[in-house]
């Protein structure tokens, strides 16, 4: 376990972890915290905890009862558990590209047994399995298959190919931004990226006149004042996010 996890997480993972251990017992394979927290990149006020938990062979139907009822004790008992976010993944389902099938997850703590298509993709894997934090088993990179940098810039090209969602408050069109630069920096690494690798990477690759709009958003997120991102901003982060598309149409496609 990386011990220079601030504390409040390191303790609500480990909790976690345990519960997880008691509920599932000898199905349970690994507990992996990946995301920002595991890339140095995490922000307290608006960072998810993004989870994967490993398990030996699919989850039956009273497995997915306990969890239930588990996350929903989980929650009452940590309100932070509401930044959860994870994929419970039964381990042969689990490849470089994602999952098989789709599996049971957890949003905003959460849990969701039932869920209509595969959420992992390569970043996620690579992501895991490179710089995950394991609170439970062995280290990832024993559980998880290697992922290639063109698997990573293919399930990138497939997350730039979804529409754009909506955003209407400050924090919602700075995120939106931060994504965006975060997925064209990772299509030129072929690796996981985070919000502020994609900032350092505009302001390598774009004009200056866009450098505020950039320092902005990431101001926006680390929890700055809101006030500062006003509709001008709100216009230049949307015709920053125009320019972008149609700059990188060609590399945000997949290969013909």
């Amino acid at each position: 376990m990386d011990m220079s996890l601030p504390p409040d997480v390191a303790e609500l993972m480990q909790s976690f972890a345990s519960g997880l251990r008691r509920v599932l017992g000898e199905k349970l394979v690994g507990v992996y915290l990946g995301g920002s927290v595991s890339l140095g990149d995490y922000c307290a006020g608006s960072s998810d905890l993004d989870f994967l938990v490993v398990t030996d062979g699919r989850l039956s139907p009273a497995d997915l009862d306990a969890l239930a009822v588990f996350h929903r004790e989980f929650l009452t008992a940590h309100p932070s558990a509401g930044r959860l976010e994870g994929d419970y993944a039964p381990r042969e389902c689990i490849i470089p590209e994602g999952t098989t099938v789709p599996v049971p997850r957890c949003k905003r703590g959460a849990f969701v047994p039932e869920v209509d298509q595969v959420m992992l993709s390569a970043d996620n894997i690579c992501n895991m399995r490179e710089n995950g934090i394991a609170f439970y088993g062995p280290p990832p990179a024993e559980v998880l298959p290697p992922v290639s940098p063109d698997q990573v810039r293919a399930a990138v090209r497939a997350m730039l190919a979804e529409a754009p969602k909506p955003a209407q408050r400050p924090e919602e069109q700075a995120d939106e931004l931060l994504d965006l630069l975060r997925s064209l920096c990772a299509l030129e690494t072929g690796k996981p990226t985070t919000k502020a690798q994609g900032a350092e990477w505009a302001r390598r690759h774009l004009e200056p006149r866009w450098h505020p709009v950039v320092d902005a958003a990431l101001a926006v997120r680390r929890g700055g004042p809101a006030a500062g991102w006003d509709e001008g901003m709100a216009r230049s982060a949307a015709e920053l996010d125009r320019l972008l598309r149609e700059r990188y149409a060609i590399a945000a496609q997949p290969p013909s």
